[in-house]
């Protein structure tokens, strides 16, 4: 009887460590990862809460972005919303999160909610690299809280003594940026 009652405190503990999600690889690294079981697969579309026209420029480059590296298209919409769409908000109560801050709730949406713009564009980031992790485009359901440990991040190019063509420039920001 005792042999039984491991054998089945053993079994529970393997189906429920494996119903959720690992901490996904991204660089930089996420804060913090409480992951759920499943994954969250988009329907094609961005909505942005609010009528902040800077926000509405971030999804639709993010959507650019987001064709260029799985082929998928994603249709910018203004609302909250509904199962399958990526949301983006600003909340400036959540000042928790800094100014380069986020928020990624993952699950019958993947909502990001950052307090600046800043927050709200680096998010986006970790979400094409999320989407570029698969064949399909899903993501792991989950939440996410990503603060930058480093206020200051940067690259070094000596651009003095030797001569760099300004489409490579603008290459290298955009990828910069990616990670």
């Amino acid at each position: 009887m005792k042999r039984f009652l491991i054998v089945i405190a053993m079994l529970l503990c393997v189906s429920v460590s494996a119903q959720n999600n690992p901490k996904p690889f991204v660089i930089p690294e996420l804060t913090s990862w409480t992951g759920a079981e499943g994954n969250f697969t988009p329907s094609g579309r961005v909505a942005v809460k609010g009528s902040d026209k800077e926000l509405q420029r971030i999804a639709a480059a993010f959507a650019a972005d987001y064709k260029l590296l799985t082929g998928r298209d994603l249709t910018v919409v203004k609302g909250s919303g509904k199962a399958g769409d990526i949301v983006l908000q600003l909340d400036k109560k959540a000042t928790s999160l800094g100014k380069e801050g986020y928020e990624l709730n993952v699950g019958e949406q993947a909502v990001v909610t950052a307090n600046t713009l800043q927050g709200a564009f680096w998010a986006t980031q970790t979400l094409l690299q999320l989407g570029e992790q698969s064949d399909n485009g899903s993501m792991p359901k989950g939440k996410a809280i990503d603060i930058p440990q480093y206020e200051m991040r940067g690259f070094m190019i000596d651009c003095g003594r030797k001569f760099f063509p300004m489409d490579y420039l603008h290459k290298l920001i955009k990828i910069m940026a990616y990670y």
